[in-house]
């Protein structure tokens, strides 16, 4: 078994200790990746969260690094979720306030076309990689 197997498997171990179910695949983060990168109108900023992690990851995510897990870098198996952020502000110089760039619709366009499940809370929207049964 290779490393990337083993890692699959402590996954699966941890998620089914904590009874949680995947809510996404492969393909769909593949998907939700390469529309960030190439159809929004800028790669909005996000956060992870692996299943080992105790806490997401301090500082926001490049879309380009979102598969790497223990630098395996197919590791969205590993994701139990992302927060989307699909605004920016844009610097145009010290004495001009920075121009809002906004892209909500946009994303709502993408998670739609590729029919990946979000909710969204405070212009922030979620995927679950993995989810907990509620009660």
């Amino acid at each position: 078994m290779d490393s990337t197997e083993k890692l699959k498997a402590k996954i699966r171990r941890l998620a089914e200790v904590r009874r949680m179910a995947s809510c996404m695949n492969d393909t769909k983060w593949a998907e939700l990746r390469t529309a960030m990168m190439e159809e929004m109108p800028f790669e909005p900023p996000y956060m992870v969260k692996f299943l080992t992690d105790d806490g997401p990851c301090d500082e926001e995510c490049s879309w380009h690094e979102v598969y790497v897990y223990e630098n395996c870098f197919n590791g969205a198996f590993a994701i139990e979720w992302i927060r989307i952020r699909p605004c920016i502000q844009k610097k145009l110089g010290m004495l001009i306030e920075p121009e809002t760039m906004d892209a909500h619709g946009e994303l709502e366009q993408i998670l739609k076309k590729y029919t990946i499940p979000y909710e969204e809370a405070d212009g922030v929207y979620i995927i679950y990689g993995y989810l907990a049964p509620k009660g």
